[in-house]
């Protein structure tokens, strides 16, 4: 009602206030239509009268041109045809001057007039009007001439021409510009007056918009929001209404007793499975729907809820069948609709379909049954009492109790916890309640008759109305994960093999004993043990056996210990034990710990029956010993320390027993510190190539050694004998090899320049990790290709043990090596063991006797006799043989005598830098040959170092 009220108001003002806005509107576009046709009708006849006025400028000249013809005129017929223009332009004249002063209504020339144009026209001196007068009467009387009469010197003609362009055409032109001005005024008037209408229109219009329209908006949208807010209350209470009754299954309805209609939701209709179209709702159809014996149950609790007095709602489960033929489980609550005075009239109820839950209850009681542990609600009440409103049949698997002994009391539950865990669990739940946190544990139970388990539990606790608490929670048995879990930790800590403490379980022990050795101040050992020989036993025997060693070894070295001391197994044959609590005093506390070493070394020295079989075996093992007092070094450096002891004891042959020393850390030390140098000289270009010289025994330079030197710059010079060992140990020799040769297939390419003498070539050592590098041979032709070095200029030399350790591969490789065009040179031959077969079958070119045979040839007869026969095999063989160390007279004169083919010593020339050889190569390449004993001694002074090629010693090549 009150809503059309306020349509039917908001209609007639908005037809009122609509009917006077566009009334103004209109009145004022009227207004605004007039006074723009004024504007353009003044602004045309002002235009015709400003044309008519300039026009008069144009007649004038008009009338002296014809007049101008006129006396030029020749021809009768020429004559009286400028006449008669003459006669027309004056009457033309006449007209316009007549209309510009008076103005015509039917010409559209209005009547003008300012004080400006009055003094134009009326002057009497100068006046438009008596000018025109004087020159229309001047045209007459030309216009009256006959034409023998007229010419040039005729006064009416000479007054037309001069007159006209020179008086009557400034005066036209300032009446022109007056007409012009009075008409832009009268137009500006009437703009100015159309500006105003404008402005009064806009005025109105805004007073309207404030006055009339922005009101009756503001009221408009009132109303609308008010009823937009109503309407979309109502529908959100619907759509709510109807989503949660969708989401909870539940649907209403309500009945009249008068009427005896029966309403009821949507979601009713659903529940019931019915058509709403086609569904007649009343009480007696509902029960028809209900099973047959659940009907009498349903009409007792209509009736009973129709009686009751007392307000609330009864509830009661049901089952229906749907027209479909499916059968749901409902539960319902019916209250009573009373009038003012109490009298009933009607009945209001609520239907849920809790069938889902019904099943889902149900399956999950039997779930309950067969999956290991048990679910619960524990409950904790305010006085701290506590019991379990529900648990599933598995309680009486974990804690041997029924459900039902715990319904009300849950102490029977906390009685089977294990004593150590009752207060750990009984903090933790405390603090699940007071945090609201969810409680998680692991803990004993102590089972009547299966005995002591474990269990974990979940729980998610909530606040209760009455203050306590209920957790809602799962508890089930973990006895053989705990079981797992302990395997695995002995696993994790101990050795599977010898039942040892591993790696992690010893670093653990150490710092606690170093911990223990600060607090106490007494010492403490490590000792490292490593087997003698354990690997040639697994190599021939097998790993059953060695696992067998090893066993027993860890058995006795347990035996033979201190109950406090630790044990332990790195791995392998490797062996920790660590002494704590030995004396105070350092001498003491030395001699407590040799003193048990000793007696694992004797114990681990026995005799062994191992395997099956009870081979009989004995071992020896090397033992190392350091010291510590406190934590300041840390387990590593402990560790360190009693290694180093160790490998000590390794070296000195075995089978021994060696304190660590500060000496042989220091050696260490020194050798990292060398091997770090190396590293950082390779990468920082420090090596260096030094070339000696080798000579035919005529004294002829024929090829030279390219020989590797390292400047170090913060200690100068290093010994090839320092660092070549320490890169082969580690592995550095074949980068760096791989740069030697580089390094010389460059400076092969360099020495091209020279007059080389026939047949020279370059000899570079080739380590044996290098010759065995798979790539090896790619990376020697990589050299040569990318430094374009001539290969037959190029000569590798090798060791014996490079080549006999596997004939195969060295075969395989010297034979391709010989094909790309490169010579292959045993070095150092007479130091090893070479099997003569061997060195027949391998593609050779020469054989390099060692500097210790050569050394004692001249005075030792079995030295020359070894000397002599190598030389004549050689031979025998094709082979050439290179002698070095040559530094005596002697030995050259000897090993030319005997044939030897190339020398290489001191006593010719000493390793020198690749510049120092350049300056030597050219003059040897013009003089060959060396004649005179005085000149080749000064010639050998002069290549071996010990005179510079100026005659002074060179300190740079004696290296």
């Amino acid at each position: 009602m009150i809503d059309s009220v306020i349509k039917r108001t908001t209609a007639r003002s908005l037809r009122a206030r609509y009917v006077i806005g566009l009334t103004v509107i209109a009145l004022l576009v009227t207004a605004s239509f007039m006074t723009m046709q004024r504007v353009v009708s003044e602004q045309r006849n002002f235009t015709r009268l400003v044309n008519l006025s300039g026009h008069q400028s144009g007649l004038v000249n008009r009338v002296a041109y014809f007049a101008s013809e006129m006396a030029w005129a020749k021809d009768p017929d020429e004559f009286e045809k400028a006449r008669a223009q003459v006669g027309r332009t004056i009457n033309r004249i006449h007209d316009a001057h007549r209309l510009l002063r008076e103005g015509s209504v039917e010409a559209g020339i209005p009547r003008v007039s300012s004080e400006t144009l009055e003094a134009i026209y009326n002057d009497p001196m100068v006046g438009l009007d008596l000018a025109m007068e004087r020159f229309l009467a001047r045209a007459r009387i030309v216009y009256d001439t006959a034409m023998d009469e007229l010419g040039p010197s005729s006064a009416a003609f000479v007054f037309l021409n001069v007159y006209g362009p020179h008086v009557l055409e400034p005066l036209l032109d300032a009446a022109v510009d007056e007409y012009e001005n009075i008409g832009r005024d009268a137009i500006l008037r009437i703009e100015r007056l159309e500006q105003g209408i404008w402005g009064a229109t806009l005025l109105t219009l805004l007073l309207e918009l404030l006055v009339i329209f922005r009101p009756l908006e503001i009221r408009v949208r009132q109303a609308i929001d008010s009823l937009e807010e109503t309407v979309a209350e109502r529908e959100e209470t619907r759509t709510r209404l109807v989503a949660a009754q969708a989401l909870a299954l539940v649907g209403d309805w309500q009945w009249n007793a008068q009427t005896g209609r029966l309403v009821c939701s949507e979601q009713t209709y659903r529940i019931l499975g019915v058509d709403p179209d086609h569904f007649e709702p009343s009480l007696e159809a509902m029960e028809t729907l209900l099973q047959p014996e659940d009907r009498a149950h349903w009409r007792l609790n209509i009736e009973r809820a129709a009686v009751q007095t007392e307000s609330g709602a009864l509830a009661f489960s049901c089952r229906i069948m749907r027209p479909d033929g499916g059968e749901r489980v409902v539960h319902q609550q019916i209250m009573a609709r009373r009038d003012a005075n109490g009298r009933p009239i009607g009945l209001v109820g609520t239907i849920q379909d809790i069938t889902e839950r019904r099943e889902l209850a149900t399956r999950l009681q039997k779930l309950s049954q067969h999956v290991p542990g048990f679910i619960y609600q524990y409950e904790m009440r305010k006085n701290g009492t506590s019991r379990f409103p529900y648990a599933s049949q598995g309680i009486t698997e974990l804690y041997g109790v029924w459900p039902e002994q715990v319904q009300e009391d849950a102490a029977i539950v906390s009685q089977r916890i294990h004593p150590k865990d009752v207060q750990r669990i009984s903090s933790s739940i405390f603090l699940s309640a007071r945090e609201l946190s969810v409680w998680s544990d692991q803990y004993r139970v102590q089972h009547p008759t299966r005995g002591e388990i474990w269990v974990e539990g979940h729980a998610t606790p909530e606040r209760l109305g009455d203050g306590g608490t209920l957790w809602y929670g799962y508890i089930w048995e973990i006895t053989e994960r705990k079981r797992a879990e302990d395997q695995i930790r002995e696993l994790a800590l101990y050795d599977p093999l010898t039942g040892l403490a591993n790696r992690r379980l010893l670093r653990d022990r150490l710092e606690r004993a170093l911990a223990a050795a600060q607090r106490s101040a007494k010492l403490g050992a490590v000792l490292m043990l490593d087997l003698d020989n354990f690997k040639t036993l697994n190599d021939t025997q097998g790993h059953d056996i060695g696992d067998a060693l090893l066993r027993e070894v860890a058995h006795r070295m347990s035996k033979t210990v201190r109950a406090c001391d630790t044990v332990a197994r790195l791995g392998g044959d490797e062996f920790v034990i660590v002494l704590e609590g030995l004396s105070r005093q350092e001498t003491e506390a030395r001699t407590q710990a040799l003193r048990i070493a000793e007696s694992v070394h004797r114990s681990v020295s026995q005799p062994y029956h191992l395997g099956e079989k009870e081979q009989p075996y004995q071992t020896s093992v090397s033992i190392g010993v350091a010291f510590f007092e406190d934590a300041s070094g840390g387990v590593d450096d402990l560790l360190r320390r009693a290694d180093i002891g160790m490998f000590e004891a390794k070296e000195a042959g075995r089978n021994r027993i060696c304190l660590f020393s500060e000496q042989r850390q220091r050696a260490i030390n020194s050798r990292t510190s060398l091997l770090q140098d190396l590293r950082q000289a390779l990468q920082e270009r420090e090596l260096m190539l030094y070339y000696q010289p080798q000579f035919l025994p005529s004294g002829e330079l024929c090829a030279a050694e390219a020989l590797l030197r390292w400047q170090n710059p913060s200690g100068g010079f290093v010994t090839p004998g320092e660092f070549i060992p320490l890169a082969e140990e580690t592995g550095l020799i074949v980068p760096i090899g791989e740069w030697v040769l580089e390094m010389a297939c460059r400076h092969l390419c360099a020495l091209e320049d020279f007059a080389l003498p026939e047949g020279f070539s370059i000899s570079v050592n080739i380590s044996p990790r290098q010759f065995s590098d798979p790539g090896f041979l790619d990376k020697v032709r990589d050299a040569l290709a990318t430094y374009g070095a001539p290969a037959q200029r190029l000569k590798l030399e090798l060791t014996e043990s490079s080549l006999f350790q596997d004939m195969a591969h060295a075969t395989r490789v010297l034979g391709e090596l010989r094909a790309v065009g490169l010579g292959i040179e045993l070095d150092d031959f007479g130091t090893g063991y070479s099997s003569l077969s061997c060195l027949k079958s391998l593609p050779l070119d020469a054989l390099k006797l060692d500097g210790s045979l050569v050394r004692d040839i001249a005075g030792d007869a079995r030295d020359s006799a070894i000397v002599r026969a190598v030389i004549a095999m050689a031979k025998t063989l094709s082979l050439q043989v290179i002698a070095e160390g040559v530094e005596t007279q002697e030995q050259r004169a000897f090993l030319a005598h005997e044939g030897c083919d190339r020398l290489q010593g001191f006593l010719m020339a000493r390793p020198m830098p690749f510049e120092h050889f350049c300056a030597l190569l050219e003059p040897a390449s013009q003089c060959r040959r060396i004649d005179g004993a005085a000149d080749q001694t000064h010639r050998f002074a002069v290549l071996s170092g010990r005179e510079s090629p100026d005659g002074l010693l060179d300190p740079v090549v004696n290296g």
